[in-house]
């Protein structure tokens, strides 16, 4: 994850910096993402934080897959049915990204599987797909193989779930304290104190400020951050399918095979569960005698509930900081004026028109 931020990010936006360009800040991220999802589960860097910020052919088709199987939800079955049958419009589209994803993961598993069988091991591996792998040999020394597609869909299920989220995450949490520069004036108090006073950092990008317990010990960026997605939760609509007939606390009966949906970005602004400064950001209310809390997470569905609690939860958070707070130590972000900053209807809650910024140097002074 240091890497990614301090070899890749830093040294892009310094360019960016220097040259005074406008540019998408939500796009930068989403490169960020995914180029770190793609690294700590896959062991692969696709390359989409290089300078120039080049076309991926995966990434590209892996963004396209994801929103054309949206529209299924949105159109009935009698007319999307029919167009994949015979391979026409969005259909036919969504068969070619698919395939293009697909052919990806399958090298991935290909060329990490004749390593494991030429080596007998992947300890020079540390990505989760690789430690995956190795579960399928035994004490034996003899592999026995996942079956069917199972590698293949697990590779796509750990960047859909790790890419997307915490890159639109950011991007809000950018928009909300650049509207409430108070709220980054108390962030960058914090990165200061924690970083022993006033800190003197170079534009070397490959100076590494945050350590894991550094950012732990930051109580009030994670209550930012935490309010931020409580306003503009990364999933802002869940939908749950009934498998045996129930009954809700309230007495709502539901038949099996029923599709239950709840719509989170609502529940984050209702008076009655979050007071009457819910549409308010403000990230004291996560704060209690200098110690973050967390709130019911039946209260707080951001990462899922119960069972299904996002297993990235804590990846996410350190993620999120780490880059915050390395942009923000270095950076004034401002958004540009008179864009429209507005949701987009998808399964993540992008921003439809991006997030337009420019740069402005904060430290310069050598160290």
């Amino acid at each position: 994850m240091q890497d990614v931020v301090y070899k890749k990010l830093l040294v892009l936006l310094e360019k960016l910096a220097v040259s005074g360009q406008c540019f998408d800040l939500q796009e930068v991220l989403l490169r960020l993402t995914f180029d770190n999802i793609c690294t700590a589960a896959l062991g692969v860097d696709p390359g989409c934080l290089a300078l120039g910020l080049p076309d991926v052919p995966f990434a590209k088709a892996f963004e396209e897959a994801t929103e054309l199987s949206l529209l299924r939800f949105f159109t009935p079955p009698f007319v999307w049915k029919p167009f994949k049958f015979y391979g026409l419009g969005t259909e036919r589209r969504f068969k070619e990204a698919v395939k293009v994803v697909h052919d990806f993961a399958d090298e991935t598993v290909r060329d990490r599987r004749n390593m494991l069988v030429k080596l007998g091991n992947l300890n020079g591996q540390s990505d989760l797909l690789s430690m995956l792998m190795e579960s399928e040999v035994n004490q034996q020394g003899q592999i026995k193989h996942f079956p069917g597609n199972f590698l293949r869909d697990s590779c796509v299920s750990f960047i859909l779930a790790g890419r997307d989220t915490t890159s639109v995450a950011l991007a809000w949490f950018f928009w909300l304290i650049q509207r409430n520069p108070d709220v980054e004036n108390k962030i960058l108090a914090e990165i200061h104190e924690m970083l022993g006073g006033h800190p003197r950092i170079n534009n070397d990008t490959n100076t590494r400020a945050f350590t894991e317990e550094g950012l732990k010990k930051m109580v009030y960026l994670q209550a930012a951050l935490s309010e931020s997605l409580r306003l503009y939760p990364s999933v802002p609509i869940e939908m749950k399918q009934v498998q045996e007939d129930d009954v809700f606390p309230d007495g709502t009966r539901v038949k099996k095979g029923a599709q239950v949906i709840h719509n989170i970005f609502s529940m984050g602004r209702v008076e009655s569960i979050w007071g009457n400064d819910c549409l308010e950001f403000k990230p004291e209310r996560w704060i209690q005698d200098g110690k973050f809390v967390s709130s019911n997470q039946f209260k707080y569905p951001v990462f899922n509930v119960g069972p299904r609690l996002c297993l990235g939860k804590n990846f996410a958070y350190t993620q999120m900081k780490l880059v915050a707070a390395s942009v923000l130590l270095r950076y004034s972000v401002r958004v540009a004026e008179g864009q429209s900053v507005v949701p987009k209807l998808t399964t993540t809650l992008y921003m439809k028109n991006g997030l337009m910024v420019t740069l402005e140097p904060r430290l310069v002074t050598n160290a």
